[in-house]
């Protein structure tokens, strides 16, 4: 029963959590406990500990972030454990199956695999649901070895309040989170365990009395004995034969190499001469040395492969040999493993499978060679096979891509933008590079400003760089395999299927635009693969690109032919509002593009009007908000929001500038962003009361606010106006229809006719009762705004928008808004009733 809800519990904490989990089975009691020793065992388990601590706060801790258990057998002395290189920032990525060809799975073991977080252990104890008798696990079985680590250190005084369960590997794990209650008594521990083909290890944290100890109980088989991969978790550890290790690779199809290295003479020395030493070999299969063998001869005489033969700083077996034993579950990705030969290592990565894919749930590979075969004891040795041969490594990433010659742009490119550091340090990277030819295809600008260095150079480079080691043994046949680079922007690659018939590699695409055509060119520190083709990116292109992509043609022409295109480019951290073309088709500015280009060069005019369309800093819509900015021209704009929800009236889904509405937005260039708008921006010259005064339709206006002596509010260029102006003609029509007789207040009517906002034609849309919207002039009535065919409001339709001024904007209207008598509505008085009264009904109501 303490089994059932020590499971439900895990279930319980993994649900309640916010992050995934990868469910791992979940055997054994509430606490650690050491089996007896095991029949067969050629030594004895490690008692445990004092089980007094399973009423302790428990946290479960990271294997690797502890101290790891003694690698090997028991037979022998235990092997340097394997460390992390500190500071890697591994970052993940994804491998998603597309395509599957996966049997049915055993209905006798359906739950099971369903509902892997409870555990076998917890469908045994029903007997698997009546499917089948309860089994006991494999290490709680014969031939099996237990190994006991513990640890005591003083708890600090957070890890007194609060105790963190995070068990996990790099490849498989679950972590929670638990919390020490901060009233009462009540505690529980738990236990995390993980389950390896050969391994099974528990962890288990206790904190009491300020004392904070660690347990690590390993059960694994014995020397000796082991179990086959991929193996029920019911199958017993079971004696296996081990035999030399020539014979052992010779079953595994490797067997040249050791001859090879037995008649040099350096198989002996590879094996640690009889000192007792456990070692690992790295085996290439017969068909991979073999062409080996044929390129060596081909590029090296006869004299040249006996010297390398007999030098043993620059022997080639010796690479492949590492001492003590390791076995690759046990080793975390991007791992570097000295081997025998000087100076030289072997990083082993690890790249994690799709289940449907019915392939190992992990790929290795040591140096970017495949290993295909791995984890075979031998008498002398551990042996992994590869599927090439292992070459010396003596120059970075960076190193390799300047003695290619068919990679001087690129070369020239990562110099200018200093990321030629990143491929020379020590962390982990990998980098596609496109040839000098994958350059000329770009056009002629975008080439020239790589070249440079200049603008967006340095987001073009980094869309082609991980900060892993990525080998195409990553990608799959059947499978996606996203990978994130330095920008944070997915790559997706993708391996073709080949035919039956076709011969050669397969081929990787990188985003279905580019093609690996020399993948796996590895250097001390990464990876680089050579493409045909320049990776695009939208936040890496230069703006004008960017402009031609969105097809704001004339607007990217005009840039080009005022020569400030280059000047465009190197912009930073800028907003640019760009017309769209059917907004300037039609612009005096297009006709010149047109008819006289030649006018256009380094024309003062047309740069100032190119410059109000851009303003600092970068602003994304979701950061908009109404205000005026300041152009690079020197003059501001104005944004504004609005709703066009009728009920949702605070939801602004709608922005203008200047009241030019935007269209398209959000497109990112190279720290700038690009937003598309409806018409050109052009520098208001006037303020309203220049304006009216410009125009001789808006006369008998005029004549009112300054008989209303308003002039001075519709010249202060402080102000933010809507003024909503009748024409000339307006007024002669309510002449000829003889309402001018009547007494009309010049302030009043001026005053019905100016808002303290801008209200853009583009922010007033149909409403209709009860959601009817209104704007207030600064006598203080409220006008009704709504939309028919026009914007309209109150009874006077807008028959011209959105005329800029310095101070705001003018509306021209055809009917005149007539102010409304303000009411003056009297408090009513109480009158007491007069002698006498008589109440009319059951009761009095006094007001």
């Amino acid at each position: 029963m303490t089994r059932l809800w020590a499971c439900l519990l895990l279930l319980g904490v993994g649900l309640l959590g916010t992050r995934s989990i990868q469910a791992v089975p979940f055997y054994g009691d509430s606490t650690i406990e050491a089996d007896s020793e095991s029949e067969g065992s050629p030594e004895s388990s490690v008692e445990s500990s004092d089980k007094s601590s399973s009423s302790f706060d428990t946290e479960f801790v990271p294997l690797e972030h502890q101290q790891p258990p003694p690698q090997g057998r028991q037979d022998v002395g235990s092997t340097p454990p394997v460390q992390t290189p500190s500071g890697l920032d591994q970052k993940p990525f994804n491998v998603d199956a597309i395509t599957t060809d996966v049997n049915n799975p055993n209905p006798a073991i359906f739950f099971q695999q369903s509902f892997p977080f409870f555990g076998n252990e917890f469908f045994n104890s029903f007997g698997g649901f009546g499917f089948g008798a309860a089994q006991e696990p494999w290490w709680k079985g014969p031939n099996v070895c237990t190994e006991k680590e513990e640890d005591e250190t003083v708890a600090t005084e957070t890890e007194g309040e609060e105790t963190v369960d995070t068990f996990g590997q790099e490849r498989d794990g679950v972590s929670s989170v638990v919390r020490s209650p901060l009233f009462g008594q009540f505690q529980f521990s738990v236990n995390s365990c993980a389950e390896k083909p050969n391994k099974h290890v528990c962890t288990k944290i206790v904190n009491q009395n300020g004392k904070k100890k660690t347990l690590t109980l390993t059960r694994q088989c014995c020397y000796g004995y082991g179990r086959p991969r991929n193996a029920d978790f019911t199958t017993p550890c079971e004696k296996i034969d081990i035999k030399d290790v020539e014979a052992t690779a010779s079953e595994m199809g490797a067997k040249q190499f050791l001859e090879s290295a037995r008649s040099s003479g350096e198989l002996a020395d590879m094996l640690g001469a009889g000192n007792g030493k456990k070692v690992t070999l790295f085996v290439p299969n017969d068909a991979a040395f073999v062409e080996y063998r044929g390129q060596q001869q081909q590029e090296n005489n006869v004299e040249d492969a006996k010297a390398e033969a007999s030098n043993p700083a620059k022997s080639v077996y010796k690479l492949h040999a590492v001492l003590g034993e390791v076995q690759l579950e046990d080793v975390p990705n991007e791992q570097l493993l000295q081997t025998e030969l000087p100076d030289q290592k072997i990083r082993i990565n690890s790249y994690q499978l799709p289940v449907a894919l019915g392939l190992e749930p992990f790929r290795y590979a040591a140096n970017c060679v495949p290993i295909e075969k791995h984890d075979k004891l031998s008498e002398q040795a551990l042996v992994h096979t590869l599927g090439g041969v292992l070459k010396p490594l003596t120059k970075n990433v960076m190193d390799l891509i300047r003695e290619r010659a068919d990679m001087s742009i690129m070369r020239t490119v990562l110099e200018k933008t200093n990321l030629s550091a990143m491929l020379e340090g020590d962390k982990p990277v990998t980098i596609f590079v496109p040839t000098d030819a994958a350059f000329d295809k770009l056009e002629p600008h975008l080439r020239r400003a790589l070249k440079e260095g200049r603008g967006c150079a340095s987001n073009i480079l980094k869309n082609h760089m991980l900060d892993l080691t990525f080998c195409s043994l990553a990608t799959v046949p059947g499978a996606k395999t996203t990978a994130y680079n330095l920008l944070g922007e997915a790559l997706l690659l993708n391996r073709t299927q080949g035919n039956v018939n076709q011969t050669g590699p397969a081929t990787i695409s990188i985003n279905n635009v580019a093609k690996i055509v020399d993948a796996d060119i590895m250097g001390t520190n990464g990876v680089l693969h050579v493409i045909d083709t320049i990776l695009p990116t939208e936040s890496a292109l230069p703006m004008t690109s960017l402009m031609a992509q969105k097809n704001l043609t004339i607007f990217q022409r005009l840039l080009e032919a005022s020569g400030y295109d280059n000047q465009f480019d190197d912009l930073d951290n800028v907003t640019i509002f760009a017309p769209t073309d059917k907004a300037l088709q039609n612009s005096e500015w297009a006709r010149m593009l047109k008819e006289q280009p030649e006018l256009l060069n380094h024309n003062l005019d047309l740069l100032e009007f190119l410059n109000y369309h851009v303003v600092k800093p970068m602003i994304k819509t979701c950061e908009l908000s109404e205000k005026s900015l300041p152009t690079v021209a020197g003059a501001s704009v104005r944004l504004n929001l609005y709703s066009t929800h009728a009920l949702f009236s605070d939801v602004m889904n709608r922005a203008t500038v200047n009241c030019a509405r935007l269209v398209h937005f959000d497109d990112e260039s190279c720290g700038s962003v690009l937003h598309q708008v409806d018409r050109p921006l052009s520098p208001p010259k006037n303020n309203m009361l220049k304006l009216l005064e410009a125009n001789p339709n808006y006369s008998k206006f005029l004549e009112l606010v300054r008989k209303a002596n308003l002039t001075q509010l519709l010249s202060n260029d402080s102000r933010s106006l809507t003024l909503l102006v009748p024409k000339n003609d307006v007024f002669e029509e309510l002449i000829d229809s003889g309402e001018s007789a009547k007494p009309m207040d010049a302030a009043a009517l001026v005053k019905t006719h100016v808002v303290e906002d801008v209200v853009c034609c583009a922010g007033i849309i149909p409403t209709n009762w009860p959601f009817v919207r209104s704007i207030e002039s600064i006598s203080g009535q409220h006008l009704r705004i709504t939309r028919d065919r026009r914007p309209k409001i109150e009874n006077a339709g807008v028959t011209k928008c959105d005329v800029v001024a310095t101070n705001g904007i003018l509306h021209e209207i055809n009917d005149i808004i007539v102010p409304r008598p303000q009411r003056n509505q009297q408090r009513p008085q109480l009158i007491p009733p007069g002698p006498g009264f008589q109440p009319q009904g059951d009761f009095d109501v006094f007001f």
